[in-house]
């Protein structure tokens, strides 16, 4: 993790965002137009809806139900209430991918993308959570730059409809690649095409205002504030860019932005873009900013960056907390040019937030392995329990291993509990 210099922190304002569910977002979209210079931004929160359910789903490692029809929470008995969770990685679209949008959307180059049928498999996952968060690593910057893929990323500004199609409230976008394209590219375009949408972004900044504002979004009685961060940005020092552009890890940043989510927030969510490539295990600067986060009183802590799976871990704070830390969720989207296994195994975390008279708990912690497939003209993002053996063979990655389907849920459980946890993998049908 590259050293970052001291950030000196300013007195951010807070946004919230009306309460509801995901049934109502023009007025969250309404909220974003009034307050336009709030970071949106947002506040996390998914499991799978029903409580219930989720919660013997966790016990015995039965597959969460994909149920977007479910009705949205209302308070238990006892005075509880209860929002679910989930939380995918990073969403890394290349020039491939977005060709192949491109033919999605109709005749092949006339400018018109359609990536939704690249999240239509994992989508009733994503929408049965009352919240769901995605990390956005590439920016979006503008169709006359068009589908770029590394070393300097760029995604056309139809991914915006696709992720809130596919039901993601949450996005969060400083990552290495956040500033591949510049000011307008990276930060100004980019942000007009978030701020326009339904959603809470946050991570990367068009002002001074923007970057400064901590966003706050409730459901169901309980309030959420996202914070997120990068360890740098590829091709620039951290001095080449407007003070407010990216958010970069800066501890003295990190403890003023989290005293201030908590005086707003009942729970607080940290995006943490860190960490080694390709490698499943956490380097010394992932353990400890998560045990700096743990002292701090952080509830949920979402890595990203690795390309890989990382484990979850619950990490015990100074005043004796527990913060949730997924360590990397993988990939969440992407293609490679000649990728390992590894980088097509992915993750999603799903939880719940319980509060209650002594305040807010995370409970029914479930790491669902998910899978990028990637075939001759088609792509697309899976649940391991909905991967076929035919699909897996047709992989263009997977396909030359003994069995990938066994591959895929036993690396996922491998490495999900490599730390010593005991966290239920919803995996392949026994």
């Amino acid at each position: 993790m590259q050293p970052q210099r001291p950030h000196q922190p300013t007195r951010m304002p807070t946004r919230r965002v009306a309460p509801g569910g995901k049934a109502n977002p023009k007025a969250l979209l309404a909220l974003a137009g009034i307050v336009a210079v709030a970071v949106a931004v947002g506040a996390v929160a998914s499991a799978l809806r029903a409580p219930a359910e989720s919660a013997s789903n966790a016990a015995d490692g039965a597959a969460p139900s994909p149920a977007s029809d479910a009705a949205p929470n209302t308070p238990a008995e006892g005075g509880e209430q209860r929002v679910t969770f989930v939380a995918v990685g990073d969403n890394l679209p290349d020039a491939v991918l977005g060709a192949y949008a491109d033919a999605c959307a109709g005749e092949t180059g006339d400018g018109q993308y359609d990536y939704r049928p690249l999240y239509a498999h994992v989508k009733p996952y994503i929408e049965a959570a009352d919240l769901a968060y995605v990390k956005q690593e590439t920016h979006l910057g503008g169709d006359d730059i068009g589908p770029r893929g590394w070393p300097s990323f760029n995604t056309t500004d139809a991914m915006a409809d696709a992720v809130v199609d596919a039901g993601f409230d949450l996005v969060a976008s400083a990552s290495n690649h956040s500033y591949d394209w510049g000011t307008y590219g990276a930060v100004e375009h980019s942000r007009s095409v978030w701020n326009a949408q339904p959603v809470a972004f946050v991570g990367t900044a068009s002002s001074q205002e923007e970057a400064d504002a901590i966003p706050v979004v409730e459901r169901n009685g309980i309030t959420f504030a996202l914070l997120d961060y990068t360890y740098g940005v590829n091709g620039f020092d951290r001095s080449d860019l407007p003070a407010y552009a990216v958010s970069f890890i800066d501890e003295e940043r990190i403890r003023a932005d989290v005293a201030r989510a908590q005086e707003a927030a009942d729970a607080v969510l940290v995006a943490m873009h860190w960490g080694t490539e390709n490698q499943t295990e956490p380097d010394a600067d992932q353990l400890a900013y998560a045990q700096l986060l743990a002292d701090l009183g952080v509830d949920v802590v979402l890595g990203s960056h690795p390309h890989v799976i990382g484990p979850l871990a619950w990490v015990e704070g100074a005043s004796g907390n527990r913060t949730l830390v997924a360590y990397s969720l993988g990939n969440f989207l992407s293609n490679h040019d000649a990728p390992a296994p590894l980088n097509e195994l992915e993750g999603m975390l799903s939880c719940t937030f319980v509060k209650d008279a002594n305040g807010v708990r995370v409970e029914d912690a479930v790491w669902t392995p998910l899978v990028n497939h990637c075939e001759e003209g088609a792509w697309g993002v899976y649940a391991l329990g909905d991967y076929t053996p035919d699909l897996a063979a047709r992989h263009a990655w997977l396909g030359g291993l003994d069995d990938p389907i066994a591959w895929l849920d036993n690396t996922s459980r491998t490495v999900v509990n490599s730390l010593g946890g005991d966290f239920p993998v919803v995996g392949a049908p026994t």
